[in-house]
């Protein structure tokens, strides 16, 4: 597919940070967009910003990104906590292990691997936000919210507090196009206290809710300075 389609902007266009996020995120960075095939973008200052429709297409989208002017990705979105961390919590991933595979999910094999997101991206966000409760952690990249259960002790004896379906994946894709990755997420559940699907209390609401604006106003921030 051409490069406009997917993206409605032109190639040139894309600057060298780029915001992925889900659709319904999009709002939180800018009130205006473009409408692509497969995802919407917006531009700020600094940034372009790439709202997926289709979490699967997350890969795709960053390898589109190659022969662009993109050095940096970063990845922002909910997750499924794990172990001790809270609905509500910021969470700044270091590693995210593959568990990309329903089949592997399915018949619990081991040999996971993982990649770790940029050391000098990551350090230069938690230099700039040494006052917020940024949680450092690892994330699993799953692919079924039904089997996650299963991996719990997996999830604990790996230092995972972040259940997701695309940071694995964008990782890989940075990695690919050659270009720095960050991920930075909010819990919104608990695979054990509260798992999806759960009736949240309003305060929990609330707390997610403030959690998820935060989190995108520091990457606003954040991408403003550079």
């Amino acid at each position: 597919m051409e490069f406009e389609k997917f993206f409605a902007i032109d190639k040139k266009d894309i600057k060298e940070t780029c915001v992925i996020c889900q659709s319904f995120d999009l709002g939180l960075f800018s009130q205006d967009s473009n409408n692509g095939f497969f995802v919407k973008t917006a531009q700020t200052e600094n940034a372009t910003i790439i709202a997926l429709k289709n979490n699967f297409l997350a890969g795709d989208t960053v390898l589109y990104l190659k022969d662009t002017k993109c050095k940096r990705i970063i990845l922002f979105g909910s997750c499924g906590g794990c172990g001790d961390v809270e609905s509500g919590d910021l969470l700044i991933i270091d590693k995210a292990y593959n568990l990309e595979s329903f089949s592997s999910m399915l018949f619990l094999e081991n040999n996971v691997s993982y990649k770790t997101f940029s050391e000098e991206l990551s350090a230069s966000f938690y230099a700039k936000y040494p006052y917020e409760d940024l949680i450092k952690t690892n994330s699993a990249c799953v692919s079924s919210i039904l089997l996650e259960s299963d991996w719990i002790n997996f999830f604990k004896a790996n230092g995972i507090c972040a259940v997701d379906m695309e940071s694995s994946i964008v990782l890989s894709a940075a990695e690919k196009i050659e270009a720095q990755s960050l991920c930075l997420m909010y819990v919104a559940d608990h695979i054990e206290k509260s798992p999806v699907g759960s009736e949240l209390n309003e305060q929990v609401k609330s707390k997610i809710s403030t959690a998820r604006k935060n989190l995108a106003k520091m990457i606003l921030d954040f991408t403003d300075a550079k």
